[in-house]
């Protein structure tokens, strides 16, 4: 399955010039762009809940490090390889991260888990050629992960520590892809090309009763479970363009939420904590990657960043309050924070190299300065 793909280009003059005119419309005064409103104040900021992690390009590899709201940085990884956050433990005590490496030629991949108080980091696995999208239970004794430890690409569960026993859900052999853990824990959504092309299927935790989600002769991709359970995201290319779906757990009730505004390929969805909203990312060859945010029960999505700039990669705080995303609009990728309708829009990063990958959450303690140190 191949999840890197060239931008396309829209169908048909008339009707793009048609859809960028609305898009442009719905960024109203205060809703969008970095001097639509002033910046969020340090003491609005100080405020806020929470640490952000982030992978910063400071140093010669990638490291990921820690950022409040407000403003204080750490450095949670130092290893020699680039390492990327993926989600915090559902305890808030720890960061999986995965590892990234070119070894005799090898791309190799390793999840560990890094404390976030200080002491040594967890092997989770082995190096491997593939050990991506792991996702939590949400008691945090297991979780599952896209591997390849018995074959081309399977989805594993396994309690997060060295040397866990692996147990397979999904094998087939054309693939198994990007799964999901279901809020109560109790199914995994993932993406299988075991029919031909790349579908959404569920299953239970265990790796039975496996039943197909959606049916068309496309790419579906990158399933995601509402915080509340009830809804499932994804990625499709089944309009000839990438847009973003919702669809009950049962497959029911599937369609489009991005609505007639947006013009090119959407991709980050983002859920809201509550459930009821998603952040995306669309970008055409007419604007620049802008920030949309739309209420999954229906309406047209409202425009947060203007477009003028690559802005990216949108996570929500734990409240529900406010974004942090990723863009170039300073000349270089930085971290910025705005609130949920778009105003206050506040740089937040400001070193040398990219900063990049954010991913919001509430620590259990604050994070030691050496935290993560191998």
């Amino acid at each position: 399955m191949t999840r890197e793909r060239a931008m396309r280009r829209g169908r048909g003059g008339a009707r793009r010039l048609a859809m960028l005119a609305l898009a442009l419309a719905g960024c109203g005064a205060g809703r969008c762009g970095g001097d639509a409103s002033a910046p969020m104040s340090l003491e609005e900021r100080r405020a806020l809940p929470g640490v952000i992690a982030f992978v910063s390009e400071r140093a010669p590899q990638r490291d990921v490090w820690l950022v409040r709201p407000s403003g204080g940085e750490s450095q949670l990884t130092r290893a020699p390889e680039d390492e990327y956050p993926v989600a915090p433990s559902p305890d808030g005590a720890a960061m999986l991260v995965v590892s990234a490496a070119e070894v005799g030629g090898l791309h190799l991949e390793q999840l560990w888990l890094v404390p976030l108080g200080g002491g040594p980091r967890v092997k989770v696995t082995e190096p491997r050629g593939r050990a991506r999208n792991p996702s939590w239970a949400p008691d945090g004794s297991w979780l599952v992960v896209e591997s390849d430890a018995r074959g081309f690409s399977d989805v594993v569960r396994q309690a997060p520590r060295a040397d866990a026993e692996v147990l397979e859900l999904a094998t087939a052999r054309e693939g198994n892809f990007e799964p999901s853990v279901s809020p109560d824990g109790t199914r995994v959504v993932f993406v299988s090309s075991r029919d031909g092309d790349p579908e959404l299927y569920v299953m239970k935790a265990d790796g039975t009763d496996v039943r197909r989600l959606t049916h068309f002769h496309r790419e579906d991709m990158v399933p995601r479970w509402s915080p509340d359970g009830q809804w499932i995201s994804f990625l499709s290319d089944r309009e000839g363009r990438t847009r973003l779906y919702v669809m009950k757990p049962d497959g029911t009730q599937l369609r489009p939420v991005s609505g007639s505004a947006t013009v090119g390929e959407e991709r980050e969805p983002a859920w809201s904590p509550d459930g009821r909203k998603l952040a995306f990312v669309a970008a055409s060859k007419d604007t620049k990657a802008r920030i949309w945010v739309v209420d999954v029960a229906g309406g047209e999505p409202v425009a947060l960043t203007r477009g003028q700039a690559v802005d990216d990669q949108p996570a929500w705080s734990p409240e529900g309050k406010h974004l942090v995303f990723a863009s170039d609009r300073t000349g270089d990728v930085e971290l910025f924070l705005m609130r949920a309708d778009g105003s206050g829009q506040t740089r937040l990063t400001t070193s040398q190299g990219a900063d990049w990958l954010p991913r919001w959450f509430i620590p259990r303690k604050p994070p030691s300065p050496d935290a993560g140190s191998p």
